[in-house]
């Protein structure tokens, strides 16, 4: 297992700074056309993120667990009507994250990416247990309620279980991933503990991404080793990465106090000119 901390500080790429790359969309618009990644084909995926991976020489290898899912329960009507079934919080989610195939098909791919990783950490990237409840409502054509400390620890229960089944798949890492949800509406990250005791038993570091907050909204929090937040946590308090916004692609600096730059490729992107910015954090 490559050491995720560490890398933060000496990263594989060899740059000043650490930096993760989330091109999962802008790669499929270019490297496929459009067509969906091809999370059940290990090969094909393997050189998918090989080709990636040649690009942006990101010092974290991100495996989007949820668009995995999204394309699984997209492509099985009865999955989706399984998750449909009930209602209530939480139902679709624990469906979706105990479909056998689901299970199976992650599971090969982290292997598959590992396995060419030359080193470099590889990372569960998955919407935070708050935001899975909403997304995964959606997916079975349900409305959903807004997400509470309670039905968050719910979720984060579900999704600690299905964590378990890459304990011996090659994973250095876990990052949650609020979404667009400003600090007002945020909630507290102690409700994830589930997520946060599997993580720490496997040895992985667990970040908290949030675009639309600064980092550490509420303070530091046990078991979360980094937050990538658009600004600078206020107070000043533990090491904190940068969720890089439109202006980074617009030619904006990085935070010189950011100890990690996180940065989504935008899928309509100018192939040169993404280069450009790439080649600018080297």
């Amino acid at each position: 297992m490559a050491d995720l901390l560490a890398s933060l500080t000496a990263p594989p790429s060899g740059r000043g700074r650490a930096a993760w790359y989330d091109s999962l969309a802008y790669c499929r618009a270019k490297l496929l056309g459009g067509a969906p990644v091809p999370w059940a084909a290990p090969g094909e995926l393997g050189a998918f993120t090989a080709k990636a991976q040649g690009m942006f020489g990101s010092d974290a290898l991100l495996v989007d667990v949820a668009d995995l899912c999204a394309e699984r329960a997209m492509a099985d009507p009865e999955l989706r009507a399984a998750m449909g079934l009930r209602s209530r919080a939480g139902y679709a989610l624990r469906t979706l994250l105990a479909d056998d195939t689901v299970r199976t098909i992650a599971v090969d791919a982290v292997i598959a990416i590992s396995g060419g990783s030359n080193g470099t950490p590889v990372v569960l990237s998955i919407p935070s247990p708050a935001r899975w409840l909403t997304i995964s409502a959606e997916q079975a054509g349900h409305l959903a309620e807004p997400p509470d400390a309670d039905r968050a620890d719910t979720a984060a229960m579900y999704l600690a279980d299905f964590l378990r089944v890459f304990g011996t798949a090659g994973v250095d890492g876990l990052l949650l991933d609020e979404g667009p949800v400003d600090a007002a509406e945020l909630v507290p990250a102690d409700a994830y503990r589930p997520v946060l005791n599997v993580a720490e038993n496997y040895g992985w570091p667990t970040l908290i991404a949030t675009p639309a907050a600064a980092a550490w909204p509420n303070g530091a929090v046990a078991g979360v080793a980094t937050w990538i937040g658009a600004a600078a946590p206020q107070p000043a308090g533990p090491a904190w990465g940068w969720y890089a916004g439109a202006d980074f692609w617009a030619g904006g600096d990085a935070p010189g106090d950011a100890g990690l730059v996180f940065a989504v490729v935008p899928e309509e992107a100018d192939p040169d000119s993404v280069m450009a910015r790439v080649r600018g954090l080297a």
